[in-house]
């Protein structure tokens, strides 16, 4: 305990006090008899300020002062009197007699103050009264009470009443119950009895202006009036007694020596008269007996004054009780290692602000080493984050997670811990608490390096690389997350892994720290050792897929020992579908391949062309060498007797290329292309360069593939219309040697001209063969007679070209006159523009040398005006 208050007694007189009220340094007593007696009690003594002998000629029971509007209301012959205690001239000049209130034996008050838009203060007057088994309530206005229209009906005849906000309780002889008056019909709820074994007098007190205070046995219960608040007609908790005093309230039940008899509140101590005694009590701590003042056992009365300022009466004495001084109730406090009452004791002080705020600091400090020390490591890391702490000053509480100084430069000015040593269930609990608290100051951190860049780099690879060392010891699991957030200090946290053998997260912290060749290294070394986490090649593949394209010559430098091992799985370094390996530059990819890995070209090529849709015009042409180099490779084979399997699906691609894809470049591949082989192919990239002679000869005097030059030649018709004449003549004038050097002509087509071909193609073709062209080069024995279909299709064919020729001369010429006439009629088109004509835009006259637009519909306009009319339409 600690002395928070010195008792002072003001009075002893004959009167006989029935009540007590009190504001500032002044205090009102109601008699028995029915005077009013103001006294004001300073350093200088007890001063009589105001005395009304004849008041009342009944025992003025109860008094609330207003000191905001200086009003005193006062019960007395069970009902209300209001008078004015403003002047001290007047002696409590009588203001209102309230005889709605007729029958009063309690009251209540509720005062709320509000600051206008223009600065004024206006004060609030609310007042329930019970009459009786009813609770009926009043307002204060125009210097009298007015009714509010509400009252609730009750079941007993209430002994104490206490207004809170939009609650009032009421207090009876055996329980309590809390009304809930902001809906439209007040809404009860049921509390808990006044005593478990025998009947007590009620007893309740506003608890820090808006918590209950209410009493119970020896148990001062604090309860949270807004849980009884109802929302849209349904409550916010459920009716009916609660399971236990804590069910409902945030504070636990406070215990006292004996059960309460009356009680003030006066911040932060709870003040309370019980058999013998006064007793003064604090809401924190475990032990929350602050002072106890038995030469005041006497006392009846109880009123809160101001703060630190109680007065308490007995039947004829009077008594004033002050806080002590602040700065001394803290320092025995601080003794007596009640660090919690010690802040809230310095909170209400009238220190500067700046230095009550340092000095709370310091207690919290101290409150948490305390705390520390005692091994109750949660709520001390909560005081280190209140008092604001730095971080490394916590951490140094524990010397295992203080980086070890490199040899030589051991700083001898940082203090070493006087923490206790903390071994097995205690260092863990321990840990658990630090992350908790690094974890709120590591929040804080990155917020000011974000916001407003003042953090500092270094605190923040101290917390993540604490963080670390907390997690090894904890739960490795968050150990991986943690690295990701990249803070942690490289060398220490690599050496703390490695301890711990964590090479997975060792990976983690290379990678995030932009050490990616170190990280590689690494993967490679696990790659080959049996029951290891990176055994294999997946995790080397994975981490050289998400570097991209900066890192480039790394991923060339690790990807070579992943393709040696296993091709299929190191080509999918650049071939997977994601968007770091999409994206990296396939040229450079692609020279790499040919530089180490071939074999590897054409399924990377095949990749990019058909997954990735590539069209780059260099990589189509490479994709087509090195198809084109295989399947020679395996004609030479074949033709060695070996079987090649791979030949005819190889060799169906590089078809598929040269015909689907238009991207390539025909005149470079052909230059590469043999004359000898692959006649097929070579006909293809003819055909995309338009040289249709040596197309059409390929397929009819090397391949002998009559149909398939007549696809080529019905597919070129539309650019060429001279195609099939070129198709007749190749077939009406054979060569005499091979086309191609070492090339054999098909045995089909010998020297003399294939005329069951030919008149096949000149009967099917006749409207697309010019008689003229090929009749010269038709063989001189050709009988006319087999000539006779062509001929007729041909010569019909002549007649309706010249036909519609003629017809479309005609329309020609028709729409030439009837376009001459309208020209001619447009001209003939007269008008008369003189001085009285009028724009009928801009409603002026047309000067005479103005110019002028005519509408169709023979409006004039100015030029001007027209062009104005053009521009504004063009925006719309």
């Amino acid at each position: 305990m600690h002395q928070a208050y010195n008792v002072h007694s003001i009075l002893k007189q004959g009167v006989q006090i029935e009540s007590i009220a009190a504001y500032g340094n002044h205090v009102i007593l109601g008699t028995r008899s029915g005077q009013l007696i103001m006294y004001s009690v300073d350093e200088r003594g007890v001063d009589m300020r105001m005395f009304n002998k004849n008041f009342s000629r009944k025992p003025i029971t109860q008094m609330e002062v207003i000191a905001a509007e200086n009003l005193l209301f006062v019960l007395t012959d069970n009902m209300i009197q209001v008078c004015d205690i403003g002047r001290l001239e007047s002696n409590f000049a009588f203001l209102h007699s309230a005889s709605d209130t007729k029958g009063c034996t309690l009251f209540t008050m509720d005062v709320d103050s509000q600051k206008s838009t223009t600065g004024e203060v206006a004060t609030f007057i609310r007042v329930c009264c019970a009459i009786r088994r009813r609770l009926v309530f009043f307002f204060w206005k125009k210097d009298q009470l007015d009714s509010l229209q509400l009252s609730i009906e009750l079941n007993d005849v209430p002994k104490s009443l206490c207004w809170v906000g939009h609650a009032v309780c009421v207090g009876y002889k055996d329980e309590y119950v809390v009304y809930d008056i902001s809906c439209n019909t007040p809404k009860k709820h049921d509390l808990f009895l006044t005593s478990s074994s025998v009947s007590r007098d009620p007893c309740i007190c506003l608890i820090r202006n808006n918590m209950l205070g209410i009493s119970k046995d020896k148990y001062l219960v604090i309860v949270d009036p807004s849980q009884y608040k109802s929302k849209d007609n349904a409550t916010s908790v459920d009716e009916g007694h609660p399971g236990g005093m804590e069910s409902k309230n945030s504070l636990p039940p406070l215990l006292w020596t004996s059960p309460l008899l009356d009680l003030v509140w006066d911040d932060p101590f709870a003040v309370g008269r019980v058999n013998n005694a006064i007793e003064v009590r604090s809401l924190v701590g475990k032990d929350t007996l602050v002072q106890s003042i038995p030469e005041l056992e006497k006392t009846r009365f109880l009123v809160h004054a101001d703060k630190g300022t109680i007065f308490a009466a007995a039947t004829s004495e009077l008594w004033c009780i002050r806080q002590v001084e602040i700065p001394i109730q803290r320092q025995q406090l601080l003794q007596q290692k009640k660090f919690q009452l010690a802040i809230e004791v310095t909170q209400i002080s009238d220190e500067a602000a700046e230095d009550k705020a340092q000095t709370i600091r310091q207690i919290h400090m101290l409150y948490a080493k305390e705390l520390f020390t005692n091994k109750e490591f949660a709520a001390a890391m909560k005081e280190f984050e209140k008092a604001a702490i730095d971080p490394y000053d916590v951490i140094r509480l524990f010397p295992n997670l203080v980086p070890e100084p490199k040899p030589g430069t051991e700083d001898t000015t940082v203090p070493v811990s006087t923490a206790p040593q903390l071994e097995d269930g205690d260092l863990e609990n321990a840990y658990l608490a630090l992350i908790e608290f690094l974890a709120l100051a590591r929040q804080r951190e990155v917020v000011k390096l974000r916001d407003t860049k003042s953090s500092s780099k270094s605190l923040l690879e101290i917390i993540d690389t604490t963080l670390l060392k907390c997690y090894l010891q904890t739960n490795d699991s968050l150990v991986a997350p943690l690295l990701r957030l990249n803070q942690c200090h490289l060398e220490e946290s690599e050496k703390t892994l490695k301890k711990h053998n964590k090479i997975s997260e060792l990976i983690i912290l290379y990678q995030m720290k932009g050490k990616h060749k170190e990280a590689l290294k690494l993967l490679q070394e696990q790659a080959g050792i049996e029951g290891s986490v990176l055994q294999g090649r997946k995790r080397t593949i994975r981490y050289l897929q998400e570097l991209g394209t900066d890192h480039l010559p790394l991923i060339f430098e690790f990807a070579d020992w992943v393709i040696n091992e296993h091709p299929e799985e190191g080509l999918s370094i650049f071939t997977d579908e994601l968007i770091e390996v999409e994206s990296l530059p396939r040229a450079k990819v692609l020279d790499f391949l040919i530089t180490k890995h071939k074999s590897l070209i054409i399924p990377y090529l095949e990749h990019v062309i058909t997954e990735w849709s590539d069209t780059n015009t260099l990589r189509h042409n490479v994709l087509i060498k090195q198809y084109r180099e295989q399947v020679q490779r395996l004609l030479l084979q074949q033709e060695k007797g070996e079987e090649v399997p791979e030949l005819k699906p190889l060799r169906a691609k590089l078809y598929k290329m040269l015909k689907d894809s238009n991207v390539y470049s025909p005149d470079r591949v052909l230059e590469e292309f043999p004359t000898n082989m692959l006649l097929e192919e070579r006909a293809l990239i003819l055909g995309r360069l338009k040289k249709h002679e040596k197309v059409l000869a390929i397929y009819i005097q090397v391949l002998g593939d009559v149909a398939e030059a007549r696809a080529y030649a019905e597919a070129n018709y539309e650019h060429d219309k001279t195609i099939f004449q070129t198709l007749v003549k190749s077939i009406m004038l054979p060569p005499t040697e091979p086309i191609y050097e070492g090339v054999a002509l098909h045995p089909d087509f010998s020297p003399e001209v294939n005329r069951e071909v030919l008149l096949e193609l000149l009967n099917t073709y006749a409207i697309k063969i010019d008689p003229i062209e090929i009749f010269e080069f038709l063989p001189d024995d050709m009988p006319m007679h087999l000539l006779e279909k062509y001929m007729g299709k041909a010569v019909r064919q002549k007649l309706a070209d010249k036909h519609h020729m003629q017809m479309m001369c005609g329309l020609l010429e028709a729409e030439a006159n009837r376009l001459e006439a309208a020209l001619q009629a447009k001209r003939a088109i007269s008008f008369e523009l003189n001085e009285n004509s009028v724009c009928p835009e801009c409603k002026k006259r047309f000067p005479s040398q103005s110019a002028f637009v005519r509408y169709p519909n023979g409006q004039i306009v100015h030029l001007s005006c027209h062009d104005r009319i053009a521009r504004a339409a063009a925006q719309q």
